[in-house]
């Protein structure tokens, strides 16, 4: 077990995504006889917790062995043998398990809903009636008196109805048939509104990567739910807007979905407002990409909500793509002064592994906003190691910007200028079969982009070069023209203000 093998570990993976409170419950977990009888699991985890886990740092296989008293003290690497990583594994992997347990554990014991269902399920087997009715009435009263009305609540409230179902069954109450019908209302609400869910997932991804996959059954539900609005409770009717919006695509939908939405963010939690807003947020770039510039604004608000309701810091670590994209757009906006109270404040959410990479690429692009194009070239030189092919493109894009912007492109170098290569580079990379994970769309908007900006480069070097006939403003009309029709494309803006210089030259 190399030190690298054991930083990726299962184990230290579940580690490092248990908070404080988990972390200190689980050595709880661990110190009871009922879960566990092991002393060596109790050693190992109490090793992780004054090694590791407070300082955040990672510890190597030699240290661990030693402190676990599978080497003894001032043992070499070389003294590492099959057996000793063998024994170190038999441990980390009941200590793994261990983990998994109490998470399963720590999940239903947090949720007392579900904990009250699960124990009415197994005294209903066991015809304890009488006991469920009590246990019934409180969880009732105990959902109703949470504000979520999220798919959650739809489960519990179908599994809820169910129980009283059965219990109408058991004691022959002659009003069953309400209890069933109920029952049924709640488990089509249930089923609608997960379905819809899930619908609304396959339809952001295929708006993503343009596949032709037909739901007959999507069309089917959306149809009869339009024709029965008395059927949309609440939380079908959230589900069924999205659906609306990706699928149709009008504004309406939009404004429609964000309304309601809007006014209702504490019924649902946090996870699950994260995700409606992603899907808005990838709606919203499309829209942007296609040329409707009122969208860059909505695509800014749906951001700072997910920032005001601390949305996109509930996972371990801040997501890089959407750290940029905020960035970008604050940017795009000409929100400086917001985009440097937002890097500084949330950089510190980055994963330590890609951190640096990230913040030398923001930096870049806000020192290109500011003009400060050797100080943006220099945070772009400063990226290394790039495995995200979307990342590799964007700062390529960036570094032709910034060539292109700084006004050393001359009559003496136009013709040998970096900039050709590195454009030549996107467009050979964009066409390349080997990039499997570039959906079709992602290659079509970044390959118009190489292409489009190759004719507004042309046209600069005939501005500049003596020996050329310069365009004229009927065919940089014309060029502007194929812009606005031009979808999709990534930094439209940018390319905008590149035509309208051009045209500005000539007059």
């Amino acid at each position: 077990m190399k030190n690298d093998l054991l930083k990726k570990s299962k184990m230290m993976i579940l580690i490092r995504h248990l908070d404080e409170k988990e972390f200190k419950d689980l050595g709880l977990w661990l110190r009871s006889p009922i879960h566990n009888n092991s002393e060596k699991i109790i050693k190992l985890y109490d090793i992780l917790k004054k090694k590791c886990y407070k300082s955040q740092k990672d510890i190597d296989t030699l240290t661990l062995m030693r402190s676990m008293e599978i080497l003894p003290k001032g043992s070499k690497s070389k003294d590492i043998s099959p057996k000793h990583i063998a024994d170190l594994k038999v441990i980390c992997s009941k200590l793994t398990i261990q983990i998994q347990d109490f998470l399963v554990w720590h999940k239903i014991r947090n949720e007392d809903i579900r904990s009250n269902i699960h124990l009415m399920d197994i005294l209903l087997g066991k015809q304890l009636l009488k006991l469920v009715a009590p246990i019934l009435n409180k969880t009732r009263k105990m959902q109703e008196a949470s504000p979520l009305r999220d798919i959650d609540y739809c489960i519990d409230n179908y599994h809820l109805t169910e129980i009283d179902l059965y219990l109408s069954v058991f004691q022959r109450n002659r009003d069953a048939y309400a209890a069933t019908k109920n029952t049924v209302d709640a488990l089509q609400a249930a089923c609608l509104s997960q379905l819809l869910r899930y619908y609304c997932a396959v339809s952001n991804a295929r708006n993503i990567v343009k596949v032709n996959d037909e739901f007959l059954l999507m069309n089917v539900i959306k149809n009869f739910l339009k024709n029965n609005p008395k059927v949309r409770t609440f939380t079908v009717e959230i589900y069924y807007l999205l659906l609306s919006m990706l699928n149709d695509e009008t504004t309406c939908d939009y404004y429609e979905f964000k309304n309601k939405l809007f006014e209702n963010i504490a019924t649902f939690d946090t996870n699950e407002f994260r995700q409606l807003l992603n899907f808005m947020s990838n709606y919203c770039l499309r829209m942007f990409r296609e040329g409707n510039k009122e969208f860059l604004e909505e695509q800014f608000e749906v951001f700072e909500m997910g920032l005001q309701y601390d949305c996109w810091t509930t996972d371990v670590y801040f997501s890089p793509h959407l750290f940029v994209q905020i960035t970008h757009t604050a940017l795009m906006l000409k929100k400086i002064d917001w985009a440097y109270n937002f890097f500084s404040k949330y950089q510190d959410y980055l994963s330590p592994d890609i951190k640096k990479n990230i913040l030398h690429y923001c930096d870049a692009l806000l020192s290109f906003q500011k003009r400060a194009y050797d100080t943006a070239q220099t945070h772009l030189i400063s990226i290394d190691n790039v495995e995200d092919f979307m990342y590799r493109i964007e700062y390529k894009i960036l570094l032709i910007k910034i060539y292109y912007d700084n006004k050393e492109l001359t009559f003496s170098n136009i013709g040998e200028h970096p900039i050709y290569s590195e454009l030549q580079a996107i467009i050979n990379y964009v066409q390349s079969n080997t990039n499997k994970k570039m959906s079709e769309t992602v290659r079509q908007q970044y390959s118009n982009f190489a292409n489009f900006f190759k004719r507004i480069l042309n046209r600069k070097k005939k501005l500049i070069d003596a020996y050329e006939k310069s365009p004229t403003q009927s065919n940089l009309q014309a060029l502007q023209k194929d812009l606005t029709d031009l979808n999709p494309l990534i930094e439209r803006q940018w390319l905008e203000e590149k035509v309208k210089e051009l045209m500005a030259a000539l007059e």
